[in-house]
């Protein structure tokens, strides 16, 4: 009997061990778990902020590129008045704006 008794000992030992290997395994899994639910989540704010900076910037660039179209065209137009103008020295020149012609 007391060899069983022995072997019951190591038995139950080697199940608590066991048990205790596991609930060690899975406090790290929880750890790791949270630190990486944590990561997700910077990670998903950064993008966000990122793809908003990006969206800015892009709009950024294509507002400077209208305006240098813009500012060429306020160029171009007002030389072409003045050469209309020295053409018509007696009658004043006024071209229609985009809301006088209806536009």
């Amino acid at each position: 009997m007391l060899g069983w008794t022995k072997c019951g000992f190591a038995a139950i030992q080697f199940a608590m061990q066991a048990v205790e290997q596991y609930s060690d395994r899975k406090t790290e899994l929880e750890g790791k778990i949270r630190s990486l639910e944590s990561e997700k989540t910077f990670l998903v704010s950064d993008i966000a902020a990122l793809k908003e900076k990006v969206t800015e910037l892009e709009l950024e660039k294509q507002a400077t590129s209208l305006q240098g179209e813009v500012d060429a065209l306020r160029t171009e137009k007002a030389v072409l008045e003045e050469k209309a103008a020295t053409y018509d020295v007696g009658t004043s020149f006024a071209v229609p704006t985009s809301a006088a012609a209806g536009l």
